[in-house]
């Protein structure tokens, strides 16, 4: 196999690719959050609304707000990449190694290397055994590049 190109990523490209691992970050502190929310609702539904009632689900409801904050936040900063990384980047994929470059940096990685991967309909987000993510993105593979990839991953698995 030899697969080589050059293309300039977009922030809605990395947003895509990034938004599972943005999501299992946000999610305990989103679960948190509704939880709060869920059981202050209660409170003041099961107190009829009394005074005393909003007394407790008012504050906890608000208190229900900062996991929430804290899980928007860090999918805003899963998601943000810096904009180094949308320059125009050149991939060679050979039998050996996976090797990304700009002008400045090169890296090369051998398969061997890689634990796993996922296809998305963006990229192959490929996991290195450090827990390093690198991603391969489809759109500017021709069928047949792509094709001949997915089967070189499932073999290399």
């Amino acid at each position: 196999m030899h697969i080589e190109f050059t293309h300039a990523r977009t922030r809605a490209y990395f947003r895509r690719v990034l938004a599972a691992g943005a999501e299992r970050k946000a999610q305990p502190y989103a679960v948190a959050a509704a939880t709060i929310l869920a059981v202050a609702l209660l409170l003041a539904v099961g107190g009829e609304f009394s005074a005393n009632a909003l007394l407790l689900a008012v504050p906890l409801a608000v208190a229900g707000l900062i996991p929430l904050a804290f899980a928007g936040r860090l999918w805003q900063r899963a998601i943000t990449v810096p904009a180094s990384r949308l320059t125009p980047r050149t991939w060679t994929l050979t039998d050996e190694s996976y090797t990304s470059r700009i002008d400045d940096s090169t890296t090369e990685i051998a398969w061997a290397d890689f634990v796993s991967y996922r296809a998305t309909d963006d990229a192959y987000v490929l996991r290195h055994r450090s827990g390093a993510t690198f991603d391969i993105p489809r759109e500017p593979l021709t069928a047949g590049q792509d094709t001949e990839l997915a089967e070189f991953l499932r073999a290399a698995r």
